[in-house]
Order: C-alpha cells, then sequence, then structure tokens
C-alpha cells in the first residue's frame, strides 16, 4: 500500500492572449482583381496606412470592422503546465506532474482515449 500523499488536478481553462484584429475587407478588391500576391500585399499595406489615418481623423465613412479574439489554453491546476494527460498505475494522470485526475475529467479523457485504441492491444 501507498502512504505518499497523492497530488490531484483538474482541468483549468485560461486566458492566454487577447487580441483586436481589424477586417479591412470593405476597402480591398476581390482577389481575382489583382495580377500577383505582391500586389495584393501593397494594396492591403495601403488599406493599412489608410486605417490609422481614420483613427487620427475619425470622420472617414470608410467600412472596417474591428473584433476582439480571446485565446484560451487549457492547463493543469496542480502544475499550471499545459493539459496533457497519460495513464499511470491505471489512473489517467498529468503528464507533466504526475497528479492524478479528479473524478470528471479523469472519466471524459478516459472514455476518450478508450474510443481511440483499437481493440485487441
Amino acid at each position: 500500500m501507498n502512504t505518499q500523499e497523492t497530488t490531484t488536478c483538474t482541468k483549468k481553462r485560461i486566458l492566454e492572449d487577447v487580441i483586436v484584429e481589424a477586417d479591412l475587407s470593405g476597402m480591398m478588391f476581390p482577389r481575382r482583381h489583382y495580377k500577383t500576391d505582391e500586389e495584393r500585399v501593397k494594396n492591403l499595406e495601403s488599406a493599412v496606412r489608410e486605417f490609422h489615418e481614420f483613427l487620427r481623423d475619425h470622420r472617414s465613412q470608410d467600412m472596417v470592422q474591428l473584433f476582439v479574439n480571446r485565446k484560451y489554453k487549457d492547463v493543469c491546476s496542480a502544475c499550471g503546465c499545459t493539459w496533457e494527460t497519460y495513464i499511470i498505475d491505471g489512473a489517467l494522470s498529468c503528464a507533466n506532474c504526475d497528479a492524478i485526475i479528479q473524478t470528471t475529467e479523469a472519466c471524459d479523457s478516459l472514455e476518450a482515449r478508450k474510443r481511440q485504441i483499437p481493440a485487441g492491444r
């Protein structure tokens, strides 16, 4: 019988980054309008310069859409590393710190792994 204290963990979803994107497609011609990709890139760079001017002089009526995109990451609640699992001694554990995964996460992950392992192995 193992007398060591066992560390447990859960999957924790954290906000990794927030990115603001501007969709300038309203200021662009369709791709078929350009003879080369370089010409298209130069046109987009010009649109970006115009957008900067737009921000300085907000009287412009150009069609520009802004989006805030959140980037999340799943991490281990015990060690904070990227969420990766493996089975050790029959228990689903964190691949980084060997903490035993608690209840719901363990059941969900174990069932998913069973579906991925071909029968007879």
